[in-house]
């Protein structure tokens, strides 16, 4: 028995360990010994557990998951407002999802990492960056998601969804040797694609990071910059006096908010800093903070290799029976979603979780 899988589940389920308790039949004190391992609980606690949570006894039998997948950029989140339970939610889910994904990587030829890692500045680096996705330095990218993954980046997505949290990546591995980025909950498509460019950003530059978080962030929001609105090519389509409605067509051309595009523009100093706080303010009175119009009408880019990776090894119409067999006894729900890629855009992400098969 692992303690460390009984623990990985209390977290994604979002229990204390009192809850656990009450769900094995067993006094708070007895779970950390069952989480640490130095205490079993019986066959028909885990049962309750299985039951409860939906996954299989099987899951609980094996090894620990894999050690090496830090937290990554959630320390270097810095206005993230996240609490620790959802942040070990994201965590775990992350972890889980992740260890699936080594399992059908090790049946398949090995995908090379190009992912460019530089000190050299955060717009030089997202230059090279573009370089390496076979862009022109000027040109927009037609899709974010699948050039980060021709790079050798792991992109997951998660089930759950977080406040104040977009998604977060890391050096996994036990050499650090495979990005990962983690995309959390159903994001608006323009919002996605800079949370990317972040992230992205850090994985070049950030690991390892001798400096602040502060610092950290600002340079992932400048690369953010020059990856998704390159100077050359942007700098040419605006034009002055700056305001809302000029930046409409522009907003469809390179697939990013007003509001980044306001940034964007203060950044090259196009813009002084009285007309980005005077357009900032329009952006607010209007309530386009979190939504600006259109914003809905966003097609999702998802994640493709996972998906292609089920295809190749359980066929074009995924057999869940043969992926709940060797897929750890995760949640059918679970594998459901891992198997179609991601679920429908606007759908709530919370699993719930079936009843086991054990």
């Amino acid at each position: 028995m692992v303690g460390e899988r009984i623990r990985q589940v209390r977290e994604i389920m979002g229990w204390t360990q009192l809850e656990l308790a009450e769900v094995l039949g067993v006094v708070q004190s007895a779970v950390a010994q069952i989480e640490s391992g130095s205490y079993a609980p019986s066959d028909s606690a885990l049962l309750r557990l299985a039951f409860k949570t939906g996954f299989d006894l099987r899951f609980f039998r094996q090894s620990n998951p894999p050690a090496q997948f830090p937290l990554g950029t959630f320390l270097y989140r810095a206005q993230a407002k996240v609490s620790a339970k959802d942040r070990a939610k994201a965590h775990r889910y992350a972890q889980l999802i992740f260890e699936f994904v080594l399992r059908m990587r090790d049946q398949l030829k090995p995908i090379p990492v190009l992912l460019p890692r530089s000190t050299e500045g955060p717009v030089v680096t997202a230059r090279i960056v573009r370089a390496a996705m076979g862009l022109s330095p000027d040109s927009p990218i037609t899709n974010v998601t699948s050039a980060i993954e021709r790079l050798g980046v792991v992109v997951l997505e998660l089930p759950n969804e977080l406040e104040g949290l977009d998604g977060f990546s890391s050096w996994v591995g036990i050499n650090a040797q495979l990005p990962v980025m983690c995309l959390i909950g159903n994001k608006i498509g323009y919002r996605q694609r800079f949370t990317m460019g972040e992230e992205l950003g850090h994985l070049s530059m950030h690991y390892p990071y001798s400096g602040t978080v502060k610092e950290a962030d600002e340079e992932a929001r400048r690369f953010a910059g020059e990856l998704l609105l390159p100077e050359s090519g942007f700098r040419p389509d605006l034009f002055t006096p700056l305001t809302l409605s000029s930046l409409v067509p522009l907003k469809r051309k390179w697939k990013v908010s007003y509001q980044f595009m306001i940034r964007r523009a203060a950044d090259l100093k196009m813009i002084s800093p009285n007309q980005y706080k005077y357009l900032s303010m329009q952006i607010a009175t209007r309530k386009w903070r979190k939504e600006e119009p259109g914003d809905t009408a966003v097609v999702q880019e998802r994640p493709k290799a996972i998906r292609a990776m089920v295809n190749l090894l359980y066929s074009d119409q995924p057999k869940l029976d043969q992926l709940r067999q060797d897929a750890m006894g995760l949640p059918a729900n679970l594998i459901q979603f891992l198997a179609s890629g991601a679920a429908k855009t606007g759908s709530v992400q919370t699993l719930q979780f079936p009843h086991p098969q054990t």
